[in-house]
């Protein structure tokens, strides 16, 4: 009875975290879609770059400009935001990977508690 039970512990933990070791083109794809849906939002002059003025609709980006304006242009480039977005995923990547772990935690308990009883 309980090696079946770990197995099936062991299992559900495995899939639960296959998310998280997803290959690097995924991430790359996932962020060249967010760099083209930021400048979309917010390049208003459609130039190719976003302002100060133009990332002050974008909260994160007005934020953080000037970590992100590498060359110190007082733009953001496609290049530059692509590059910070890089840098930041790790962090991103383990916050998500926290929560989906705290939030199933309690399904496996609840599984492992329903399996357990007579």
């Amino acid at each position: 009875m309980k090696k079946p039970l770990c197995s099936a512990l062991a299992a559900a933990i495995l899939f639960a975290a296959a998310p998280v070791f997803a290959d690097g083109d995924d991430a790359k794809a996932r962020i060249a879609k967010r760099v083209d849906k930021a400048f979309e939002k917010l390049d208003a002059d459609k130039d190719g770059r976003i302002s100060r003025a133009e990332a002050a609709k974008g909260p994160r980006l007005s934020r953080n400009f000037d970590k992100i304006d590498a060359d110190k242009d007082g733009y953001v480039s496609r290049a530059e935001l692509t590059t910070a977005l890089e840098r930041f995923a790790p962090r991103a990547r383990e916050r998500q990977a926290a929560r989906e772990r705290s939030s199933q935690s309690a399904w496996i308990s609840s599984a492992t508690l329903s399996a357990v009883r007579p």
